[in-house]
């Protein structure tokens, strides 16, 4: 799970990075065409904040993260259910056909064989269909998880106070003045806004 939002949130950290760039850039072309220093732009004098949150702590206490978490165990082991109940099955007629062994025609051990094969292949490819099944699933659960955050950031942010508001992961950001880290407020909204929603 964590692999997926590090790499969510690479992507985001790019694009940051791309916008820093871009914004200062914009500035020096604004200055070097000759804009004189009395009128305003109010895009250019807009404070500059990034606020951050801290993802482990949103994953290990938001709500619906952890409702979410539950459905894909509980997914994940169906899954296991259904595949260990086939395997089984295999193990028990390969038991009986070796127990009849002995008494078994050539034509007989032959079609026990293609039998064998055959259940062997329809479990492989169940296992791969349950496989991209789950993967597809818990895809969609992550995103729906992803979605809420980043649609409560707009509700956050509605006073426009910051400019971005990122994800701060393990490896990814190096410094951060925690004068902006926003976990806390936006752990105990999130979470309010989960509990309206599971009432409605």
């Amino acid at each position: 799970m964590n692999k997926g939002l590090l790499t969510l949130n690479i992507i985001l950290a790019v694009a940051v990075a791309v916008l820093f760039y871009l914004f200062f850039s914009n500035k020096v072309n604004i200055g070097s065409a000759g804009q004189k220093k009395g009128s305003t732009d109010s895009a250019a004098s807009k404070i500059f904040r990034v606020a951050y949150f801290d993802m482990d702590s949103i994953e290990a206490n938001f709500s619906l993260f952890k409702d979410m978490q539950k459905e894909v165990s509980k997914k994940e082991d169906s899954m296991q259910t259904v595949l260990n109940s086939a395997r089984m099955a295999l193990q028990s007629k390969y038991k009986k056909y070796q127990e009849q062994g002995a008494t078994m025609t050539e034509a007989q051990v032959k079609n026990a064989s293609e039998d064998l094969k055959q259940m062997d292949m329809d479990i492989k490819n169940n296992e791969a269909n349950l496989n991209q099944s789950f993967q597809n699933f818990y895809m969609n659960k992550q995103q729906e998880v992803i979605s809420q955050i980043k649609k409560y950031c707009l509700e956050f942010n509605k006073d426009g106070k910051y400019s971005f508001i990122i994800s701060n992961e393990p490896g990814l950001v190096y410094y951060k003045d925690t004068t902006y880290n926003i976990t806390t407020e936006l752990l105990k909204g999130l979470n309010a806004l989960y509990d309206k929603q599971k009432k409605n």
